[in-house]
């Protein structure tokens, strides 16, 4: 039985799924990250432990294609060297493409269409009559608005505030001192300076808990996240040209998993009257893989 492998590479695990040419799954293999932009050596090492797994339980013979979508890969200076190596280890026909690029495939099932994904950072895919169009995506530095870092970041600017107006010290701002086991918010500067994005979103769930529990700032900031990433949503739109009805889909925690923003989200998107589905139910991205090497394969074949 011939398989298909889809990989999908991010900055935190690498996930290699197997499926039958009708997409069924086979087997499954995961490792750590699979971002070339982290360390090449390592997430290469780790691509190859993910597929490995996934083929240890298969016929290696009958694998028809590897599809893989790596985080950070359109930023990557050597794509042919990765991609030629990867080919010798594995010895099939073998597609590399950035993360987005396969998540958007597993939700729209390789239909045109738009995928915003708001994690750590953020952007927005769209895809039609064979283009592929983006906006955010700029990073924290440039932009990235409406992610779980700029969420966080807009608490600790608001932090700064109190302590620079000599407002009175917000129950948030209390309780984000508490979990960096702070007394002052001057001493914010040590986190903010030396943190990793990652490190920084992860204040999310707290700000989070603020809101639904009533807190104004809180809750306002991820109303303004939603809207940031609709604004986004339909910038794509109207890069793509559609015309006709269209779905948009959604990754990524920010949005998937916190109601106030998804809600803010649809809404302002809705406002604009356009012909629009919403694609709300997650989907593993190496699916993605499968829909673009089962096209792949079709189109050469």
């Amino acid at each position: 039985m011939d398989f298909i492998i889809g990989v999908d590479g991010g900055g935190t695990k690498t996930e290699a799924v197997a499926y039958t040419l009708d997409g069924k799954v086979l087997s499954q293999g995961e490792a750590g990250y699979g971002n070339l932009l982290i360390n090449e050596e390592q997430a290469t090492s780790n691509i190859i432990a993910a597929v490995n797994k996934c083929l240890s339980v298969l016929p290696h013979g009958n694998c028809a294609f590897i599809y893989m979508g790596l985080a950070g890969y359109e930023g990557f200076k050597h794509k042919e060297k990765i991609k030629e190596t990867l080919k010798g280890v594995f010895k099939v026909p073998l597609e590399i493409v950035n993360d987005g690029v396969i998540a958007h495939a597993a939700l729209l099932k390789g239909e045109d269409g738009i995928l915003t994904i708001s994690g750590t950072g953020s952007v927005s895919v769209g895809i039609h009559q064979g283009s592929r169009y983006l906006s955010g995506g700029w990073g924290h530095i440039l932009g990235d608005e409406g992610s779980g870092y700029w969420i966080a970041l807009q608490a600790f600017i608001q932090m700064t505030r109190e302590y620079d107006e000599g407002l009175p010290v917000s129950l948030l701002s209390k309780d984000i001192l508490t979990q960096l086991k702070y007394e002052n918010i001057a001493d914010i500067k040590k986190f903010i300076y030396s943190a990793s994005k990652s490190e920084i979103a992860a204040f999310v769930p707290l700000i989070v808990q603020h809101a639904q529990n009533g807190n104004h700032f809180a809750q306002t900031l991820l109303l303004k996240a939603g809207e940031h990433l609709a604004k986004v949503t339909l910038s794509v739109y109207r890069k793509c040209g559609f015309h006709d009805s269209i779905k948009i889909a959604i990754k990524g925690s920010i949005l998937t998993k916190i109601s106030m923003v998804q809600e803010a989200f649809i809404k302002e998107i809705q406002s604009h009257q356009l012909d629009i589905g919403f694609v709300l139910e997650d989907q593993s991205s190496t699916l993605g893989g499968y829909y673009l090497a089962r096209s792949k394969i079709k189109r050469e074949s």
